[in-house]
């Protein structure tokens, strides 16, 4: 049996509607060179025939005895049986651009230990407000950021280096926050993939989903990542208007209009910034 370059691992817990979707996107990347690993949180519904339903000997279903009700277990197991070079990670409701492992694992051969993208978080309907995470101040990974473990990749032996993922009883910050945040004290070297190729759907932005069990928002999606050329770019734009509705303007001149502000001063105060107006 080769040995693949690529470790996908899926934490899953009783939602197998959802993570037929999930599946379906890693099974469509554009690099081949996978194997997928769904780790059951001790499932006690169909998911290990889902799982079994796609035919293909790159994908295996591991379930645990005890559940943990967090997703730290199931990466750590997964990690255990990992046999690629790279890990990577994707939430069973979220979903994945075909370029995702692609972009990433070129990220990783620039000597990264930790790669990640653009990933949209989308928020319910039927205002479905969109935000990007990946984005920093600095450009580079900061203390206490944001990076949805389905957007990054890592090396398989980061966590023999920085230790386990951590059970969000052990820890303030959430777990996937605390890992990244505790490999860059490590001084592990992250790289950012400006390219969008991971939407997620944050289940605890959805009441009740693990009861409802929904999967229309995924399907949709799925759908439109098949069909549409160009959806990326409206994605974005759509995210970009979403940003908008918070913050909507953008002071690019540093200058307010106010009650006291004189006719002529602004664009004065502007000429004389340029050296074109005396003091």
């Amino acid at each position: 049996m080769t040995t693949p370059k690529v470790t996908v691992i899926i934490p899953t817990y009783n939602w197998s509607s959802v993570l037929r979707y999930s599946i379906r996107t890693v099974l469509w990347q554009t690099f081949r060179d996978f194997e997928l690993l769904v780790v059951g949180d001790a499932c006690t519904d169909d998911s290990e025939e889902v799982v079994r339903s796609f035919n293909d000997s790159r994908v295996h279903w591991h379930n645990l005895a005890q559940n943990s009700g967090n997703q730290s277990a199931p990466n750590n197991r997964g990690i255990e049986l990992a046999r690629g070079k790279y890990i990577a990670y994707l939430g069973h409701d979220d979903l994945w651009h075909p370029r995702h492992l692609e972009v990433l694992v070129q990220a990783m051969e620039r000597d990264a230990d930790i790669a990640y993208t653009i990933c949209e978080v989308i928020g319910p309907p039927p205002e479905g407000r969109r935000g990007l995470t990946g984005f920093s101040s600095s450009g580079q990974y900061e203390y206490n950021q944001f990076v949805p473990p389905s957007s990054m990749m890592h090396l398989r032996n980061l966590s023999a280096d920085i230790g386990p993922w951590l059970h969000y009883n052990e820890v303030k910050m959430p777990p996937d926050i605390e890992f990244l945040t505790r490999a860059l004290e490590f001084g592990k070297r992250f790289e950012f993939v400006k390219e969008l190729t991971v939407f997620k759907f944050p289940s605890n932005m959805r009441k009740n989903v693990y009861k409802e069990r929904p999967c229309h928002e995924q399907a949709e999606y799925l759908a439109r990542l098949e069909k549409e050329s160009g959806f990326i770019e409206r994605e974005l734009i759509a995210a970009v208007g979403s940003l908008a509705q918070v913050h909507p303007q953008i002071n690019m001149y540093g200058h307010e209009v106010t009650d006291q502000t004189k006719p002529g001063e602004i664009v004065r105060n502007w000429r004389e910034w340029r050296g074109l107006e005396p003091k």
